[in-house]
């Protein structure tokens, strides 16, 4: 008796009695990224937590949600807490209930983070819920409009044109027709640059690009850019531009890479937020373009339509802009999205800083000439620029 229970006492005991380390849980857990619609109340986001395998313990977990530019307990409920995985289970799900409303808007997001595992370690502990809005624009007397502020974002810089001249401090003009170096603004396009009144003025807090045609083949616009004094890299832009309209008429408002003196186009990226072509006044485009230094462009986009022309109202066109991911919306409503899967095999441009680009072009490849259709003057008329950063 006194041997066996010799050999009971020192069954957790190595070859000299000394007492063996506790078994390594080799359990480890991972939580999944998530996206809902917003629904009619009863919406929730879905996140998975999985262990490697079935669980022979139960595994705990807490979790905390954190708004990132959904805001809580108005766009989703804050119900942070703790979630099990079953003996004999590989998942259990953490149900984020997400709140309905009547507003349109962009994709908003939250975070989930776990914490204090017990019987498994944390792999993936982090993970992003989406949820994308099924509303529709609400138009007002002259157009779409959004708001001065939004969750998660600060204002980092405006533009409302309450003064009576274009800020210099903020702006540059283009001059000319882009020769010796750029021959028709390397479109082939047909206007002159100016920077008279007749062109470009602000008036009654608004920004007009005017395009004008005197003669046969004569035509005057204004192009104007941010280069080396006001850069955007990351965040939310909006633009809220009426449009012009005719055979010919190239309006755009774009984002050109603050590297281009280094390394080129397209090497240096850029994001056409909006164009359109004139003979297409219910259309408007937004493309990235890219590619190797001194080598092929390459470039990816789409368009938006409306049944009605973008000249008889205001709209808003807005990029969401993200480490390797570009989202484009016309009055909130997705029109594009990019991220490096994107790339055909070359390098992503687009996590740097880049420059605006307003412009309304005459002619070029694109559009082709004006004809006798082709009404003139043609205005693009800009009410406000916001440009917000993800809040610190």
């Amino acid at each position: 008796m006194l041997f066996l229970l010799l050999i009971v006492s020192c069954y957790a005991c190595g070859e000299d009695n000394t007492e063996m380390p506790t078994p390594i849980n080799n359990t480890t857990i991972n939580i999944l990224d998530a996206t809902v619609v917003e629904g009619s109340g009863t919406s929730t986001l879905q996140f998975d937590v999985t262990a490697n395998s079935a669980v022979e313990t139960a595994v705990t977990v807490n979790y905390t949600i954190k708004g990132v530019s959904a805001e809580p307990n108005v766009d989703f409920t804050d119900n942070s807490g703790s979630v099990e995985i079953a003996v004999g289970q590989r998942s259990a799900t953490i149900s984020i209930p997400v709140l309905d409303d009547e507003i349109n808007e962009v994709e908003e997001k939250i975070q989930v983070t776990l914490s204090n595992a017990s019987n498994a370690t944390i792999s993936t502990g982090t993970a992003i819920g989406v949820i994308r809005d099924n509303d529709q624009p609400i138009y007002g007397e002259d157009g779409y409009e959004t708001a001065t502020n939004f969750y998660g974002y600060d204002l980092e810089w405006s533009d409302e044109f309450d003064g009576d001249a274009l800020d210099t401090e903020v702006y540059n003009y283009d001059i000319g027709d882009g020769c010796p170096n750029l021959c028709g603004w390397g479109n082939n396009e047909l206007e002159w640059y100016t920077n008279e009144p007749e062109n470009i003025f602000v008036k009654d807090g608004q920004l007009t690009i005017r395009a004008t045609k005197s003669g046969s083949s004569n035509y005057n616009s204004a192009k104007i850019h941010t280069k080396d004094k006001q850069k955007f890299q990351f965040g939310r832009i909006d633009f809220r531009i009426k449009l012009p309209e005719g055979q010919g008429i190239w309006p755009a408002a774009w984002l050109l890479g603050q590297n281009i003196d280094a390394v080129g186009w397209p090497a240096c990226g850029e994001i056409d937020i909006m164009e359109m072509v004139g003979h297409e006044p219910e259309k408007v485009h937004g493309t990235a373009h890219w590619g190797p230094q001194g080598g092929q462009n390459r470039f990816n986009g789409n368009s938006f339509s409306l049944n009605k022309k973008f000249s008889e109202d205001f709209h808003v066109f807005s990029l969401v802009w993200e480490a390797n991911e570009l989202v484009w919306y016309v009055d909130e409503l997705e029109m594009h999205r990019l991220t490096p899967d994107n790339m055909q095999g070359e390098q992503y441009r687009f996590n740097q800083a880049f420059y605006m680009i307003l412009n309304v072009a005459v002619g070029g490849n694109w559009p082709g000439s004006p004809n006798d259709t082709t009404v003139f003057p043609q205005e693009m008329v800009v009410d406000y620029i916001r440009y917000f950063k993800v809040t610190t």
